[in-house]
């Protein structure tokens, strides 16, 4: 068993690593702090509770293209039929298309009432009150997510942010105790614009499906470190105001920008660990993996002691991979859009994931959970119950005329032509929508509304 350190500590617990400053970055990663204030630890301000590393990661899959010259009019198409039908309809399509069992949970609703991307962090960050293992103090158990707030930063030097934003108090941390948790922006609609033009990244889930892990992969580890300022920026001293947060604030280390590229050299069933010139440091717990398409495979959940009996694993970067992540995301996701619909509707997205095929289709779910093909007699049944609850009595029956109509036309078209069925059914079809066709125009006609012209095909 390997017992991991956890690479982010409380206030007054201090970082003595030498740090080695990253250059010229783009931003993969945002520096992550909880504050808190709490009246029975008799606290009039806000202060700081645990820092790290955090990264945005995207709701919605990226929207594959034919490979060409042509590729960028595919997109285009794409994106002009997405403006089109949020012209009609007010809002963006739920789903760019593919296959209905293939679509993430939040897929199923528009992107303008859910998020469209993740806050990924570690779950011992964003409630360290939860991991008794790690934080043993008394006064901890005392802290709740309701006297927590929580804020991502933007920095291009140690200390110097760009921009800060406010997160929802409300995580979603892994059902089975794994250290890491979603969270998203308070106002993403305002937020999104700013991290575009500060060329913050938004990060795509590696696709196991097209790319497996192989021992000796590069990968980087981009986040931050939380140091002392002299570690950070040895150079320059705090000015006088600094100097006096500072004396209130018992916790005068900052963010340090870091990335540190790795080796995967080891694993166990669930988590991964790779090989970095030195030690990552404390902070960069929640800073995402990278591989060299640039798609996050994984997230660091923490380092393997330096005295580990096993040489070879000692300072190693443990993190959990990408398919661990991405099966939390979709019981996390699953969770948001039960929250977000009433519970009929979400009933009708459930069916559908599990047979591929909106209200169940040519599928039903078996006892065993699977999908089962149905019977024609059963799809009919089923057919007539959903007609029930949508229409009168009256509506019905008239419907239930038309079809009886209807069969016996091609009953009579089969016996005096033969020829295809499909053929004789689209026959009878088209003359039943003319006839309907004719009844709305006359009916129009005499009410003084005039005809309309006949739908398109």
């Amino acid at each position: 068993r390997i017992v991991l350190n956890a690479a982010t500590s409380l206030p007054k617990m201090r970082s003595t690593t030498v740090l080695r400053q990253a250059g010229r970055r783009n931003f993969r990663s945002l520096a992550l702090s909880v504050h808190f204030r709490h009246p029975d630890l008799k606290m009039d301000e806000y202060e700081i509770l645990s820092r790290a590393t955090a990264f945005l990661l995207a709701v919605d899959p990226v929207q594959k293209v034919k490979d060409g010259a042509f590729g960028h009019l595919d997109l285009a198409e794409i994106r002009r039929k997405e403006r089109s039908f949020k012209r009609k309809h007010g809002h963006s399509p739920a789903s760019p298309g593919g296959k209905v069992s293939d679509m993430g949970w939040l897929e199923f609703a528009p992107r303008e009432y859910r998020p469209t991307l993740h806050v990924v962090a570690s779950s011992h960050v964003l409630s360290p009150y939860l991991w008794k293992d790690y934080y043993p103090q008394e006064w901890l158990s005392l802290v709740k997510k309701e006297h927590c707030q929580f804020s991502l930063e933007v920095l291009d030097a140690p200390g110097n942010s760009l921009a800060k934003f406010a997160l929802e108090g409300d995580p979603y941390h892994h059902p089975e105790g794994r250290d890491v948790a979603l969270v998203h922006f308070k106002d993403e609609k305002t937020t999104l614009p700013i991290l575009d033009s500060l060329g913050v990244d938004v990060l795509n889930l590696r696709d196991n499906r097209e790319k497996l892990f192989e021992k000796g992969e590069n990968m980087c580890f981009d986040g931050y470190a939380v140091a002392e300022e002299q570690e950070g920026n040895p150079e320059e001293t705090a000015p006088a105001d600094e100097e006096e947060k500072k004396a209130k604030d018992d916790d005068g280390r900052i963010f340090v920008p870091l990335s540190e590229n790795g080796i995967l050299n080891f694993h166990t069933q669930d988590r991964f660990f790779a090989n970095t010139e030195t030690p990552l440091p404390e902070g960069m717990c929640g800073a995402p993996v990278v591989d060299d398409n640039g798609n996050c495979c994984g997230v660091v959940e923490g380092i393997v002691p330096t005295t580990h009996e096993n040489k070879a694993l000692a300072g190693s970067a443990a993190f959990m991979p990408s398919f661990v992540l991405a099966a939390f995301i979709e019981y996390a996701e699953r969770q948001m859009l039960r929250e977000l619909m009433p519970e009929d509707l979400f009933q009708l997205c459930e069916t559908a994931k599990k047979t591929n095929t909106i209200g169940g289709g040519m599928f039903k779910m078996g006892k065993d959970g699977k999908a089962e093909t149905t019977s024609w007699e059963e799809q009919y049944d089923s057919m007539m119950k959903e007609m029930k609850k949508r229409m009168s009595k009256e509506e019905f029956e008239a419907y239930m005329a038309i079809i009886e109509d209807e069969k016996e036309q091609i009953k009579q078209i089969m016996l005096k032509e033969g020829g295809d069925m499909q053929e004789a059914i689209e026959r009878v079809r088209a003359r039943t929508l003319a006839i309907q066709q004719m009844v709305h125009d006359e009916y129009r006609k005499h009410h003084g509304l005039g005809t309309r012209e006949a739908p398109e095909k």
